[in-house]
């Protein structure tokens, strides 16, 4: 049994779940890591359409910062039964050990891997942040998510040579896929400094001309939902789809504020790959400075058309309910 405390998550949310009647409904999952002492990124973005009986993958490996791997292969044949094949397809095989608290990630390619995330902190939901489509009555609207903060620890295999990884890093997942189809752009940009250092931030524009804010801060053993968020993005000079670089202001509902710029590092460029997207949608790490703290974690970003690409995300959380906890972090 978990030892985290779950907010706004079922006891069975870490597990595989029963699709709806949306031929688009979707499960996924999300690993990332970067390790600053081997050099060493990975990323990918499993996930399944059981109602299509197809799976893909996004992968990538970066050693030394140069990519040595990547593979987006979107027309796997995955059955929707039984279940558990979701978790193994194509090179890359997932298994949960135990609930919101380990993953083990094996790799099988040009590139090989073997990986173990263990949690820090408890999981965080949208849903903690009351984005409407977290909480939408209507199942067929309604797309889940949550994150969490952990240490990967393992090894990569490249040209040969083994490289240790130890590093602080994210995962993420997700089922359902509802009003997901309304974005119109993005930006997450989640960033580790330290075990009691992370600041989280998403902002979702809709077609309806809504926003939502997730996110927190995390010091001091407290975590705080986030209240304001502004992200001011200068776009690569002649890379117009790339961000180069990211200044974010985050107010949490403790009344902390924090000031992060951030730089995309290992990026992997998914626009236009799945059938059930139309966007830009590019994954990348980033590292990101606060003050004289360094980490790494999580910048990706969407949008539909250039002429939706925002330079500037802003929104408040509308929800006027703090909600603060204690969260006991595990030592790796």
């Amino acid at each position: 049994m978990t030892r985290f405390p779950l907010i706004a998550l079922d006891p069975s949310g870490d597990g595989l779940h029963p699709a709806t009647a949306d031929p688009m409904w979707r499960e996924a999952w999300y690993f990332e890591v970067y390790d600053p002492a081997s050099r060493v990124q990975f990323h990918a973005y499993q996930g399944v359409f059981p109602n299509a009986g197809s799976g893909d993958l996004t992968a990538a490996f970066f050693v030394e910062d140069q990519r040595v791997h990547e593979i987006m292969k979107v027309d796997f044949t995955v059955p929707a039964e039984p279940m558990e094949e979701r978790l193994n397809f194509g090179p890359m095989k997932i298994e949960m050990i135990e609930p919101f608290e380990r993953w083990r990630i094996r790799y099988d390619a040009e590139v090989s891997a073997d990986l173990l995330f263990e949690a820090l902190h408890a999981p965080y939901s949208w849903a903690e942040s009351h984005l409407s489509m977290e909480n939408s009555s209507d199942h067929e609207q309604r797309s889940q998510h949550f994150d969490q903060f952990g240490r990967y620890t393992g090894i990569v295999w490249a040209a040969g040579k083994a490289y240790p990884v130890n590093a602080l890093g994210f995962r993420d997942r997700m089922w359902g896929w509802g009003a997901r189809r309304h974005w119109t752009s993005y930006i997450v940009m989640w960033a580790g400094f330290s075990e009691d250092f992370v600041a989280n931030v998403s902002i979702q524009n809709f077609a309806d001309g809504t926003q939502g804010l997730c996110g927190y801060i995390y010091q001091n053993g407290q975590r705080s939902l986030a209240r304001h968020a502004r992200v001011e993005l200068q776009w690569h000079p002649y890379r117009w789809r790339t961000v180069e670089n990211a200044v974010i202001h985050l107010e949490d509902r403790l009344g902390r504020r924090l000031e992060l710029t951030g730089v995309p590092i290992g990026v992997s460029d998914t626009s236009h790959r799945w059938k059930h997207r139309r966007d830009h949608m590019l994954f990348s790490l980033g590292t990101y400075r606060c003050g004289s703290a360094v980490g790494h974690g999580v910048m990706n970003w969407a949008f539909l058309t250039e002429a939706l690409r925002p330079n500037v995300y802003e929104a408040d959380s509308p929800d006027p309910t703090t909600v603060v906890g204690n969260f006991e972090t595990r030592k790796a």
